[in-house]
């Protein structure tokens, strides 16, 4: 029983928890039983690994070499040199070390074999997030650089493996990816897939946005619409595609039922030859767009500037603007697309613009 104690207030220490009271209490059994100072200061002494762990059939080895070691020591114990007192403390440090050791070893084994590490493929994505009015740069673990626009999500492993690199987006972001012939980069987002082998191309997928875009520069690319029915859309460079994020329903009727079936709006394929084409111009910080309705260019603002503005003429929301706006700030912007004289804004005391 007062050796159970001994135990007890050992591993109590070990976890920390031994109280003052328990402290004071432990160091006078062991002065009672200094046969057991000795357990006590191999289960106290620092356990550094910085071995491999331990495979299943490694800990089955390692446990029976630690059986023999202890059936050693039993016979060891049973030799017939020593008064009898000196066996019965011989026997008693044995079995004492025996437990301790017993001890040790499961916890160690415990810890390597169930609590090993996670591989690499099992561990949480990484994620890049920007928020309005900030842009940022990232190198993929595969050495491809991805450029991510204002309030926009990437998702990424902390290491690629397997057969293919893929990353998840939200927002807009620009790629140039390294080429690996053996392992296809790929771009998934809510609207479409993009899958490469080494390019430069630009997507946007905003969610508060109606319009999915993907434009290449240079290299090739597969837009895939469809996995499952093998929608795909091969791009060449200075194209783009924009494919509709709304839905429409689509009726279906046999002979047995009708079907309501939800399917995006066509998608649409157009060239881009401008000398600054702005769908990839915000990566060189700057602010492009091309006969673009006010509205969305008030969309653009907001994002690039994080500024707050709203239409107090819903009729000035169709005029048509195009620009490229390089170090101007949000206002200078502004009073360049008001000298055309078609709508005028001001500022009111929250920072918030109002197009009139």
């Amino acid at each position: 029983m007062m050796h159970d104690q001994i135990w007890t207030l050992l591993a109590r220490r070990m976890a920390n928890e031994l109280l003052p009271e328990e402290e004071e209490e432990l160091e006078r059994l062991l002065q009672q039983h200094p046969d057991a100072s000795y357990i006590k200061e191999v289960m106290m002494q620092p356990w550094n690994d910085r071995q491999k762990p331990f495979g299943p059939e490694e800990a089955d080895q390692a446990l029976e070499r630690h059986k023999l070691r202890l059936e050693s020591a039993m016979v060891a114990e049973e030799e017939p040199e020593a008064p009898s007192s000196g066996r019965k403390v011989r026997r008693m440090v044995f079995q004492l070390t025996g437990v301790a050791a017993a001890l040790v070893f499961a916890f160690f084994i415990g810890r390597k074999w169930f609590a090993a590490p996670k591989p690499v493929a099992e561990e949480a994505r990484l994620q890049l997030v920007t928020q309005k009015g900030s842009r940022s740069h990232i190198k993929l673990p595969d050495g491809t650089s991805v450029w991510l626009n204002a309030g926009s999500k990437l998702d990424y492993p902390k290491q690629f493996t397997g057969r293919k690199r893929e990353v998840t987006l939200e927002g807009e972001a620009f790629f140039t990816v390294v080429k690996d012939e053996n392992r296809p980069f790929m771009v998934r987002t809510k609207a479409f897939a993009v899958r490469v082998l080494g390019t430069e191309f630009n997507v946007r997928v905003y969610p508060q946005e109606d319009i999915a875009v993907a434009s290449l520069v240079t290299g090739s690319v597969e837009v895939v619409l469809d996995e499952k029915q093998n929608r795909v859309v091969r791009l060449r460079p200075n194209e783009k595609l924009s494919i509709s994020t709304l839905e429409q329903l689509v009726t279906t009727t046999t002979a047995k039922e009708t079907v309501a079936l939800r399917q995006p709006v066509k998608s649409r394929l157009t060239e881009v030859r401008d000398s600054v084409i702005a769908e990839t111009a915000w990566v060189e910080n700057k602010l492009a767009f091309k006969k673009m309705p006010l509205e969305k260019v008030v969309a653009l603002m907001e994002q690039w500037y994080g500024a707050d503005i709203r239409f107090k003429n819903e009729n000035k929301k169709q005029l048509s603007f195009t620009a490229v706006f390089d170090k101007e700030n949000l206002i200078d912007a502004l009073k360049a697309l008001e000298l055309t004289g078609t709508f005028h804004f001001m500022q009111d005391a929250d920072g918030v613009i109002w197009i009139e």
